[in-house]
């Protein structure tokens, strides 16, 4: 659905604001809007735990977080419709080594 005027936007930036008020200490994204898709909002994240501080402010189920291959990377993500707007919430992180935390 394209959205031809910032009223067609309403939902994701309503959503926003109503998450605003309930959780004011979320954890702080860059966020993608596009008229081309007016009701979906893209949340990325820099590590795991905000994503994981995002499913629990959105009420999402843990069985729909998944992680997927990111370049070299890996992410963790998912992908949920809340109050009428689609998020798709992730974080690309380093997947930890044995190497990494022996001393």
């Amino acid at each position: 659905m394209s959205a031809e005027d910032l009223a067609g936007q309403g939902a994701v930036i309503t959503s926003l604001a109503g998450l605003l008020a309930r959780h004011p200490d979320l954890p702080a994204a860059y966020f993608t809007v596009s008229r081309h898709t007016a009701g979906e909002l893209g949340v990325q994240l820099d590590s795991p735990v905000k994503v994981e501080a995002w499913r629990e402010a959105l009420g999402v189920d843990v069985d729909l977080m998944r992680v997927e291959a990111f370049g070299h990377r890996s992410s963790l993500e998912f992908d949920a419709t809340v109050h009428g707007v689609d998020f798709h919430v992730f974080a690309a992180y380093e997947q930890a080594t044995a190497q990494a935390g022996a001393a």
